[in-house]
């Protein structure tokens, strides 16, 4: 007797993660608003950048030198963490229904965790060079004070630009939610 295979569902996968719609739901919201918040930033740097040297082909081949992994890695990472994260938080810290003022909570919380979790990859992959150039405790304390640096001037600096965006995007999802 021939059995038929099993077809993969969306509604499979998300019993096995034990998520759900409305979870990963927030997570495109907040990976979306990620995406926006990342431009918004690396667009204020490099604007800063050029304003204090001038716009000259110098000041642009400077710029592009050493940057273009940080810009890339808060382009393309930065949507996926905050993707992550904020299912995660949804699935965690939100009631069973829709509630505005929890979703902005939620978002300035997943705002706040994607940019630490952003700090340490962004710590790990800065340190690479120093461990792959040969010595071990000399990355790992490049990581540490890299981490604790980006973090710190991360949540001084960007924290006053994603936590408004997080609760605004919180907000507005649960409150697009409740109206359904």
């Amino acid at each position: 007797m021939t059995e038929k295979p099993q077809e993969f569902s969306d509604q499979s996968m998300t019993d096995y993660l034990g998520l759900s719609r409305r979870d990963v739901g927030a997570g495109l919201a907040a990976g979306g608003s990620a995406f926006l918040a990342a431009v918004l930033v690396n667009l204020w740097n490099f604007v800063q950048t050029f304003r204090a040297r001038g716009f000259d082909s110098v000041s642009l081949a400077e710029y592009r030198t050493g940057v273009g992994e940080i810009i890339f890695l808060g382009m393309i990472v930065t949507p996926v963490v905050a993707l992550l994260v904020t299912a995660v938080v949804w699935r965690v810290m939100m009631p069973d229904e829709p509630d505005p003022r929890y979703g902005a909570v939620a978002g300035i919380v997943s705002a706040i965790g994607s940019l630490f979790i952003y700090a340490v990859l962004l710590g790990i992959m800065l340190s690479l060079s120093q461990s792959s150039a040969g010595g071990l405790g000399g990355g790992v304390s490049e990581f540490l004070f890299l981490t604790a640096l980006i973090a710190l001037f991360g949540s001084v600096i960007v924290l006053s630009v994603i936590a408004p965006i997080g609760a605004t995007v919180g907000y507005g999802y649960e409150w697009y939610l409740t109206r359904r």
